[in-house]
């Protein structure tokens, strides 16, 4: 496990980048796989779009499309890398559209197709999201199909490359994150993923999980939402594909939107701009370090 602490000052740039939305067809495994080592009887696996949870105001349909923004570099041409971005639990309202553009755009203007993917906008669910939803691991769970279902499209598609395309989650999103990366997940699909950033994660659970692929971890030193202790430990567990970690000194959840620090459920979330500024270029650098190995 590398573990590093910043506390350095940054001015975060902004990069625009033009979004074509998108529909991709839902689906889901045949059957699934406990992703917790143990624990067979958790799983949060769903054969249906929409499952009729309180959330989805108890509709069940058994297909489904997703919607998503697609951002490429201009004049992109051929297959080329992708980051999936996942919104947290509040889905992509206000707050993460920004930070989708935000990041998004800086992701595009270092040369990488981006796919912003609202798993509950997709679902007709409200503003609240799942923040009050004591269940957020069964809807993390269920994500993680949405993500395969996205990485699966953009493949047949033809505009990224199979062997690039990585996830970068945030809050239940992120979660979602360290799901997809599980082994035990990703054995169900065709495609897998390149690796998986995961900003301020609940690794509640996620200590014995064995990663299929590079994962990194942006964990904030103050986050009241997520244990960033429960996730140290996590990185420093044994594992065949070893976790990295970066811990924010001073940094609240959400520590990547233009907010400032004020109380959401309960707990204490905004703005820190070396965290917000170190993270995206932190994610950056080790894609192009990526892209560099594969060329």
């Amino acid at each position: 496990m590398r573990m590093i602490i910043f506390s350095l000052v940054a001015v975060l740039s902004f990069s625009s980048a033009q979004a074509e939305v998108v529909k991709i067809p839902w689906h889901t495994p045949a059957q699934s796989s406990p992703w917790i080592p143990g624990n067979d009887y958790i799983d949060g696996w769903s054969k249906n779009f929409m499952d009729g949870t309180v959330e989805e105001k108890r509709k069940v349909k058994a297909e489904g499309e997703l919607q998503a923004d697609l951002m490429r570099p201009q004049g992109a041409k051929g297959l080329i890398p992708f980051v999936i971005m996942l919104h947290g639990c509040d889905g992509f309202g206000r707050v993460e559209k920004a930070w989708g553009r935000d990041y998004g755009g800086r992701l595009v203007g270092a040369g990488y197709g981006v796919l912003l993917l609202d798993s509950f906008g997709s679902r007709g669910l409200g503003p609240d999201g799942v923040c009050a939803d004591p269940s957020q691991l069964t809807w993390a769970r269920r994500r993680a199909d949405d993500a395969y279902s996205a990485l699966d499209w953009l493949i047949a598609q033809k505009i990224a490359d199979p062997k690039q395309v990585y996830v970068l989650g945030r809050s239940n999103g992120t979660t979602t994150t360290l799901m997809i990366m599980n082994r035990a997940i990703g054995d169900l699909h065709e495609h897998m993923f390149a690796g998986g950033f995961a900003m301020q994660p609940s690794c509640y659970l996620m200590k014995n999980v064995e990663f299929y692929a590079p994962v990194h971890l942006f964990l904030a030193e103050k986050d009241e939402a997520t244990s960033p202790v429960l996730c140290g430990q996590m990185a420093e567990s044994k594992r065949s594909i070893p976790v990295t970690s970066v811990l924010w000194k001073g940094a609240s959840h959400s520590f990547e939107d233009h907010e400032p620090i004020h109380v959401f459920h309960g707990y204490h979330i905004g703005y820190n701009a070396a965290a917000a500024e170190g993270t995206i270029k932190a994610i950056i650098d080790m894609l192009n370090e990526a892209r560099k190995a594969k060329n």
